[in-house]
């Protein structure tokens, strides 16, 4: 590999200022700039990664051959829509849009041109390092809760779209198939800014549940697996599992490099797809699937 590759962030807030530190840390890359509204907080970045901030967009994508979109969520899509038309590889952070007719025109221009996208839906860097995500049976039942405290990030959309897409991302993975059906679903809060979601998702052979929530006074990031064999527990937060089947699983993921800073092995996993031609992580597929599947849970699919 070689440091031909120029990469840009677009959004200079907390995930903006990670992902600089991924790129900046690469070798094989090289972060040419930032772009934020904001044009000081693109400054300070710009700064301490020894990049340019922009004040035009168009003038830092006519530098770079490759960008990450870490913009708030409603952003997503006409960025990534731009960047594409104009054949630059694009990283973009989940949602990979707010609404499905930007997504559907992602997809295409992903099939259509010889780019690299993949969307930045990084837990499943665990289910694969804990072994899940090929095993011999499918889950019979699928428990999930994603509770955080109030936060200002993500509040630009749904609950359904900022945490909830998650599990739903997750749970397609797994089951390699779409619900049937939902089965019941409640939302708290003012449309399109739900606060609180639950669901319930019928699949051929399987149950999910989802809980979703970004006013709790605790966090916590679990979901539970049953299998025809036993169960899976996995605690996203602390970091740990518990599980009485006789598949061979990763108890002592947390160690593992990938998982204790997932942001960066997607960052890394972007950047080699671009230059080795690798398989992405989280195809434009897959990041248009699990919006597709929040939108139905938010009954706002257009």
């Amino acid at each position: 590999m070689n440091q031909d590759l120029k990469m840009a962030i677009i959004g200079a807030g907390v995930f903006g200022s990670y992902y600089a530190e991924k790129c900046f840390l690469n070798p094989n890359a090289v972060l040419v700039g930032l772009y934020d509204q904001n044009l000081p907080k693109a400054e300070f970045l710009a700064k301490k990664y020894n990049a340019r901030a922009y004040s035009n967009l168009d003038e830092m994508l006519s530098d770079v051959n490759a960008v990450i979109i870490a913009s708030p969520a409603t952003s997503h899509g006409d960025l990534a829509i731009k960047c594409l038309n104009l054949n630059k590889h694009c990283l973009i952070e989940k949602p990979i849009a707010s609404n499905l007719a930007q997504a559907k025109e992602i997809l295409s221009l992903s099939d259509m041109k010889p780019i690299v996208v993949q969307i930045g839906h990084q837990e499943r860097v665990i289910l694969k390092i804990i072994g899940i995500d090929n095993l011999p049976e499918k889950p019979r039942r699928i428990i999930s809760q994603r509770l955080t405290a109030p936060s200002e990030r993500g509040r630009d959309v749904s609950v359904s779209l900022d945490l909830m897409i998650h599990d739903l991302d997750l749970i397609l993975m797994l089951m390699q198939e779409e619900p049937e059906y939902i089965i019941r679903r409640k939302n708290i809060g003012i449309r399109d800014f739900f606060h609180h979601s639950s669901a319930e998702l019928k699949f051929k052979n399987a149950v999910a549940t989802l809980t979703a929530d970004r006013t709790s006074n605790v966090n916590k990031r679990i979901m539970e697996l049953v299998y025809p064999s036993g169960f899976i527990k996995i605690d996203f937060h602390n970091k740990k599992i518990i599980h009485n089947t006789p598949f061979k699983l990763n108890e002592n993921f947390s160690e593992n490099e990938d998982v204790k800073d997932s942001l960066k092995t997607a960052t890394n996993s972007f950047i080699e797809s671009i230059l080795l031609g690798n398989k992405v992580t989280v195809s434009s597929k897959d990041g248009y699937n699990a919006l597709k599947l929040a939108l139905k849970i938010d009954e706002d699919l257009v």
